[in-house]
């Protein structure tokens, strides 16, 4: 065979591989719109039955010739296709069998597609979520021999454990609907917002308003990853993707490597808590707890708020202590030009107009923000969207939804667990009981948990998992579900920038070419407020914007103030370029507590220790400047 008739084969293999992908996001988009419908399990298996192709037959069309792989790729593509095609004959009796008049056919199929699906989520994100989801049907099957008292259960069988597996209350539960109704449309979103230019122009923006100043490369990586990272849904894809660009600029105008790689790392990580989208998360709590998708995005507005305005403040200061300056402006875009294109933000702008304001539903907000991308594409020569691009674009929106469905799937086999097994009324027991009534002790205790369930997983998985096993604790002690669901998304999410495991960090430590751990401990240093603020708003929820106008806006202003006081602290910097003494340290870290508490009577307490801090801190840069 010719060079030539090698390449026309592999690029109609190509082809065959995206027309796959763009047929998923029609079908999805189909659905969607309503043009046409199908029930939702049906639909839920067409996606899943896509997302397999998608998955394997690239590597089975172009290295069908080596056996080795071949032969375990094809067992695991027919593992995960065939299920899905039995259910799309078998869902109308299933629905009507469902956990009681399941055959062999069913079982049989059932452990296929779990296998399947394990497979999946390995070959994308490695063992540790397969290991979790392995460990969780271990406890189902051979949970009824630990003590009743700690964790215990009734025995299930093999086959009852498959069953309610491989339906509607945990692999096509929840959060597989949510994935199939919600997460793909903006997937899809994400994929044309780059295609139509809005992603490159987010970061020339970034470099355009923020680049000048000093220090600018760190405020232009916090900026462009916030906003990237809050559609992406993807910590560590982030940080490859928009920490390719900021990390060498930040190095170039003399930060430390680990401090460049430690602020993509937290400004990635925080984009998943940054409203609108909040990588999928907002959508996924919404249905969690039944709420509308704007009473999410209200509650997730402030700490999202502190978190970055804390990370600005100390990349700040810390351009302050090494007297760094900005970009020079012939090494940077121009605003004048970059405001030029500000109608890019359109479909940005139109997406939190209709969530937000108008209130519509997500999926038209979604379809509608998606038409946006493609009209507003074609003001700007370069990055028309034209057949080409819409097909590049859906393909693309397809692909990235193979990750994102894996780890979805997984989450519902977890999910189903708990659920068979009673696994969070237990686990809560256990908790409460060991902290007899302490919160601190129950708060603590959860975080850990949630960190830990979270370690090597993606934001989406970490925080599902996490409000299965440890959210009902926190409702046992008396918290209100909205905090305590927001205090373990937190947690989750923590764990990307948390040694020892924590991806985000070590992703961008390896495109800073700095040392892994202390890249990472330099990210916890700079994400410090997340650490903090759940324990604050589960206390006192005024930061989850729950309460009058006036207390609210009381309670962001002194947040803002403790912020500042914290990172004079951590950076151990003023403005002044002074070191602050120890005694003013002292004063400021009690009066960031007592500030971020909401209470009046805290406030009160901590703006006298401010007022005291900053008063010995002139006192004593007097006596030393008369010595």
């Amino acid at each position: 065979m010719s060079t030539n008739d090698a390449v026309e084969k592999t690029s109609k293999k190509d082809l065959f591989i995206k027309w796959i992908g763009v047929l998923m996001s029609l079908t999805a988009l189909v659905q969607l719109t309503g043009i046409v419908t199908i029930d939702l399990w049906s639909y839920e298996a067409v996606l899943l039955l896509f997302v397999f192709s998608l998955a394997y037959l690239p590597e089975l069309l172009h290295e069908w010739h080596c056996w080795k792989k071949t032969i375990p790729n094809l067992f695991f593509y027919l593992c995960g296709v065939l299920p899905c095609v039995y259910l799309l004959f078998e869902i109308p009796r299933l629905e009507w069998a469902y956990g009681s008049e399941w055959t062999n056919g069913d079982i049989v199929f059932g452990a296929m597609m779990i296998v399947a699906i394990l497979k999946l989520v390995h070959r994308r994100y490695g063992y540790a979520m397969a290991l979790i989801a392995l460990t969780f049907i271990a406890y189902v099957l051979f949970g009824h021999y630990l003590p009743r008292e700690f964790l215990g259960h009734r025995k299930f069988a093999f086959d009852r454990m498959v069953s309610y597996m491989f339906g509607p209350s945990a692999i096509f539960g929840t959060v597989i609907s949510t994935f199939s109704r919600i997460i793909i449309l903006y997937m899809l979103f994400g994929s044309f917002l780059n295609a139509s230019g809005v992603g490159t122009y987010l970061t020339d923006f970034s470099l355009a308003a923020a680049g000048g100043f000093r220090g600018g490369p760190a405020k232009v990586a916090v900026i462009s990853s916030a906003l990237l990272g809050t559609i992406n849904g993807n910590s560590v894809a982030n940080v490859v993707t928009t920490g390719s660009i900021t990390i060498p600029l930040m190095k170039s105008v003399g930060y430390e490597p680990h401090f460049a790689g430690a602020v993509e790392a937290v400004a990635s990580t925080g984009g998943q808590i940054l409203p609108p989208v909040m990588g999928a998360g907002a959508f996924i709590m919404a249905e969690f707890l039944q709420l509308s998708y704007s009473d999410i995005v209200a509650a997730a507005a402030i700490p999202a708020c502190l978190y970055f305005f804390a990370v600005f403040m100390m990349v700040d200061l810390e351009a302050v202590r090494l007297r760094l300056k900005g970009i020079p402006a012939d090494q940077r875009p121009s605003l004048k030009e970059v405001l030029k294109k500000i109608y890019l933000l359109a479909p940005i702008v139109l997406l939190v107009v209709e969530l937000l304001v108008v209130k519509a539903s997500v999926t038209r907000s979604g379809l509608l923000a998606i038409g946006c991308c493609v009209v507003i594409s074609f003001f700007n020569k370069e990055s028309r969207m034209g057949p080409k691009k819409i097909f590049d674009a859906l393909y693309d929106g397809a692909k990235g939804c193979i990750g994102i469905a894996a780890t979805c799937s997984t989450a519902g086999i977890i999910i189903g667990a708990v659920s068979v097994t009673g696994l969070g009324t237990r686990f809560s027991s256990a908790v409460l009981g060991l902290a007899q009534g302490n919160f601190a002790v129950i708060a603590i205790l959860t975080a850990l948990i949630c960190m830990v369930l979270g370690m090597g997983l993606p934001t989406t998985a970490s925080y599902i998992i996490a409000v299965a096993v440890a959210a009902p604790t926190l409702i046992k002690s008396g918290i209100a579900p909205l905090s305590a669901h927001m205090f373990v998304f937190y947690y989750a999410i923590l764990a990307a920038i948390t040694p020892p495991v924590a991806g985000a960090s070590y992703a961008a430590a390896s495109i800073a070419e700095a040392p892994i751990m202390k890249t990472g401990y330099t990210a916890v240093k700079l994400g410090i407020l997340a650490y903090v603020i759940p324990f604050f708003f589960v206390r006192n929820d005024l930061l989850l914007a729950n309460g009058t106008f006036t207390e609210v806006l009381r309670a962001l202003s002194t947040a803002l103030v403790a912020v500042v006081l914290l990172s004079v602290v951590l950076e151990n910097t003023t403005y002044s370029g002074r070191k602050p003494h120890l005694l003013v340290r002292l004063c400021y870290l009690i009066a960031f507590f007592a500030l971020l508490d909401a209470g009046a009577a805290t406030d009160l307490i901590g703006l006298c220790c401010a007022v005291v801090g900053f008063a010995l801190g002139y006192f004593l840069n007097r006596t030393t400047e008369r010595s």
